[in-house]
C-alpha cells in the first residue's frame, strides 16, 4: 500500500510541475504591454537594444515620431522637463550607463543617448518598482521624449 501512494504521489507531483511549466511558458510567450508606448500614436521607426534576459538585464529603445507638441503635452503619463527634473533623470541616465559598461550584453555603442539633449520643455516619465531609496536603481522604466528630435526614448533597468 505505500508503494503504492509513493507512485501516485510520484505521478501527481510530476502532473503539477509539467502543467506548472506550460504556464510559466505560456505567460513568457505574452507580449507585455507597454502602456507609455500604447498611449502614443504610432511609431514610424524603432530601434530597440536589449541585453535579452530574464533577470538582470537592460533595455534601450528609440521610436521615431512625426508628432504635435499638442498632443505629447495631453498624455497621461508624460509630463514636461522643469528645471529641477534635470537632475534626476541625468542620474537615472548615468545609473543605466554604468549597467551598460558593467553587464556587455548591451553592445556600450548602441547606447547613443546625449545628456545634452535634456532641456525643459521636453517631457518624461519615470516607472519606478523599488520605492526604497537604496534600491531606487534596482528596477525602473524612463521614458523621455526629445521634442526638437521628436524621439522618444526608452531606458528599462531590472537589476
Amino acid at each position: 500500500m505505500n508503494k503504492l501512494l509513493k507512485k501516485i504521489a510520484a505521478i501527481f507531483l510530476s502532473a503539477v510541475i509539467a502543467t506548472l511549466t506550460l504556464m510559466v511558458t505560456f505567460v513568457l510567450l505574452i507580449p507585455t504591454k507597454d502602456q507609455v508606448l500604447d498611449s502614443l500614436p504610432k511609431y514610424e521607426k524603432k530601434g530597440i537594444y536589449s541585453s535579452g534576459g530574464f533577470q538582470d538585464f537592460t533595455d534601450y529603445a528609440k521610436y521615431f515620431y512625426q508628432i504635435s507638441q499638442a498632443t505629447i503635452a495631453q498624455n497621461k503619463f508624460l509630463r514636461p522637463v522643469a528645471e529641477e527634473d534635470i537632475p534626476k533623470i541625468i542620474e537615472y541616465l548615468e545609473n543605466f550607463e554604468e549597467w551598460v559598461c558593467a553587464c556587455q550584453e548591451l553592445p556600450a555603442e548602441s547606447f547613443d543617448f546625449d545628456k545634452s539633449i535634456i532641456s525643459v520643455g521636453d517631457y518624461f516619465y519615470v516607472s519606478n518598482y523599488n520605492e526604497e531609496q537604496d534600491r531606487a536603481f534596482w528596477n525602473y522604466n524612463l521614458y523621455y521624449f526629445d521634442m526638437d528630435a521628436s524621439v522618444l526614448f526608452f531606458l528599462h533597468n531590472n537589476i
